[in-house]
């Protein structure tokens, strides 16, 4: 312990009281300890802020909320179907799979087909289109047709994916119960009196040796049509010979969408999806290309949903070229 006196020799020395000597380091240290609290309280109070703003992220967003560019995006969802279905572009193949299906109108059997192609390329709308029109015809003609639409890709067992047939074709099934014998019997009362008509979507999933006997079993049946749909060709390989003979399969091979047939698609969508003067044409050119590009409409369609979000999430009304420039840039990893 030092005193410190100023005078040391005066009376008033005496007075003097021990004062303590600090070092340099106790007073950096306390210095820093100090620093330290002062960053925490900081911290607690932004931590504060953040949740008391984070609990109200979605007060502005109500139903009656107005969008600034969308009128209705469910129109550009990657899994939205067109307005009537119409699959804009694959004009061509519905007038295949028209003559294809044909005899099934006179009650006999049509041809069965592999349908084949990229994901993206219409594949599946297109048959649904050319099913829902037959539906429609035998409705207006009075006749009698079986018309099945089932995804195997979903069903994913034999025994499930004529479980669903049986559905469609109006037959009371429970999901589990019935013995394959008993649907058997039930699908034959089925196809007495009318022709049946099946698509059968994702067919990869029964084209293995092992699960390829619902499809042989099908196609000994009268007035039984297949339309096979998958996303490869070396899927036909898969079937077993026998199935190969017995099937006797047309190819129906869908192309990509070129860029004009995709600007035909995504200006139709945009029309629907997007407020008056949100997107104009170059815009649109821009995604058709993008689409073409990747030679999946569902690029195009995710495209323009993300510049739309990233517009409006700025506040603006209308979607610009930098806004696609940033939307390619976000999707492109996931496509």
């Amino acid at each position: 312990m030092t005193v410190v006196c100023v005078f040391p020799r005066s009376p008033i020395a005496q007075a003097c009281v021990p004062w303590p000597m600090v070092s340099l380091a106790a007073v950096r240290k306390q210095l820093e300890e100090t620093r330290e609290k002062f960053r925490r309280l900081q911290h607690e109070k932004a931590v504060q802020e953040a949740r008391g703003e984070a609990s109200h992220i979605f007060k502005t967003v109500s139903k009656k909320t107005a969008s600034n560019v969308f009128a209705d995006p469910s129109w550009v969802q990657p899994t939205s179907d067109p307005p009537n279905l119409f699959p804009i572009g694959r004009e061509i193949y519905v007038e295949s799979l028209r003559s294809l299906l044909e005899p099934a109108l006179r009650g006999g059997a049509g041809r069965n087909v592999f349908v084949v192609g990229l994901p993206g390329t219409g594949k599946t709308l297109t048959i649904r289109f050319v099913l829902a029109q037959l539906k429609e015809n035998a409705k207006d003609t009075a006749q009698s047709i079986g018309v099945v639409f089932v995804n195997a890709g979903r069903t994913r067992s034999p025994y499930h994916t004529l479980v669903e047939s049986l559905k469609s074709l109006g037959v009371d099934v429970p999901p589990a119960g019935w013995q394959l014998g008993r649907m058997k019997d039930e699908f034959e009362r089925q196809r007495e009196n009318r022709a049946i008509i099946i698509a059968i979507d994702e067919a990869d999933s029964l084209v293995s040796k092992t699960r390829e006997q619902l499809l042989y079993y099908l196609n000994r049946q009268e007035k039984v049509t297949l339309l096979l749909i998958t996303n490869q060709w070396d899927d036909l390989s898969k079937l077993p010979a026998r199935a190969r003979s017995t099937l006797q399969l047309a190819p129906l091979i869908f192309e990509s969408y070129t860029k004009e047939e995709a600007k035909r698609i995504l200006m139709e969508r945009c029309a629907l999806a997007f407020k008056p003067g949100a997107v104009d044409d170059e815009v649109v050119e821009i995604a058709a290309a993008f689409a073409a590009g990747i030679r999946d409409i569902r690029a195009g369609f995710n495209l323009l949903s993300t510049a739309g979000l990233l517009a409006e999430s700025e506040g603006r009304s209308k979607v610009d070229l930098v806004d696609l420039e940033r939307a390619e840039r976000a999707i492109r990893p996931t496509i």
